[in-house]
């Protein structure tokens, strides 16, 4: 994303919640709390339509929170939400599948995960065979992760 219209947008957008009016400063004032898959598609405030995979940034100085695009992110932030959405998918087709590194770090800092659930997947990540106990608890935790992905009002 350039400084074309749609960047100046998004910047518009950000600089008018943030304290900091400099650009560089201001966008390190916010921070990725929340992902969500939207029911119907919406509209990033760069302009970009149609978005579905929602990701909710707060600013930790003001406490004003918006939703952008997964793409704007990235790109604003440098938070890879692609790869979280990516681990979202992968446990959503398959419950017995592992979340991604990216996924359990985020999860765990928004409070979805415990510190136990955050260290066993951590620890079972790479493992292709698990034991029946182990099995059992990560389909848990996925479906403990997929509920609160699937609830709108999540916030970590």
């Amino acid at each position: 994303m350039g400084d074309g219209h749609n960047f100046r947008q998004l910047k518009e957008a950000i600089l008018a919640h943030s304290q900091a009016q400099d650009w560089e400063i201001a966008r390190k004032e916010w921070s990725l709390v929340r992902v969500a898959t939207a029911d119907e598609p919406e509209t990033c405030p760069c302009g970009h339509f149609p978005i579905l995979e929602i990701c909710t940034i707060a600013n930790q100085i003001t406490g004003h929170r918006i939703d952008v695009g997964n793409r704007c992110v990235k790109r604003f932030l440098g938070v890879r939400s692609d790869l979280i959405f990516a681990a979202i998918k992968r446990i959503q087709s398959n419950i017995e599948k592992s979340l991604n590194g990216d996924a359990i770090v985020f999860f765990h800092q928004c409070g979805v995960l415990n510190n136990w659930e955050y260290s066993f997947l951590q620890d079972t990540m790479r493992l292709r065979q698990l034991t029946l106990a182990q099995k059992v608890k990560r389909q848990s935790i996925n479906e403990k992760v997929i509920a609160a992905v699937a609830k709108r009002g999540f916030h970590g």
